[in-house]
């Protein structure tokens, strides 16, 4: 599929680089959420005096209260900031078509006619980006696909495609 006339003629497709950048600028306060929550979720998970991190038998304060059907006793923190990493996406995007990161690398999420934003297409880009790693198995691999799309001509990730989205140079003013 090519991009209409109109995003071709107007605003350059963002580069690679910059939305690589975007993406790790994005991970820094997210990085820190994760630890936030997963201090207070799993609160044995680090363990101060030794430094090293620990399985915790409980799974954490909120643990107790859920059954785990993983074995693994981090899937509702995991499952917590995976929903907060969707949110923050969400909502950046819908509102400003920016994260913090594009913000910084002046870049802009449009649909592939040059429009703003719908609530929906923005929901269902943060889904899709945020939530694909908390599939089973497939996760990791579904990301690493989605990323490496990129290097189509169009410069467009799986989740790109599947909201008929397109990331853009912002011009100067």
């Amino acid at each position: 599929m090519t991009l209409p006339y109109e995003v071709t003629t107007g605003p350059t497709v963002a580069a690679r680089r910059y939305r690589l950048l975007a993406m790790l600028i994005d991970c820094v306060p997210l990085f820190f959420v994760n630890l936030a929550l997963g201090s207070l979720l799993n609160p044995q998970w680090f363990n101060a005096t030794t430094g090293n991190t620990s399985l915790s038998s409980s799974g954490g304060l909120l643990g107790l209260l859920f059954v785990n059907p993983f074995k693994d006793p981090y899937w509702f923190s995991n499952l917590v900031f995976a929903a907060v990493a969707a949110l923050y996406f969400w909502w950046t995007h819908a509102r400003w078509g920016q994260t913090l990161g594009k913000k910084i690398c002046r870049i802009k999420v449009v649909t592939v006619d040059g429009e703003p934003l719908t609530s929906r297409q923005s929901a269902l880009r943060a889904v899709f980006y945020a939530g694909q790693v908390m599939i089973p198995y497939l996760g990791i691999p579904l990301a690493l696909a989605d990323q490496l799309t990129i290097a189509t001509s169009e410069k467009r990730c799986l989740h790109d495609i599947a909201t008929g989205t397109v990331v853009i140079d912002v011009p100067r003013m």
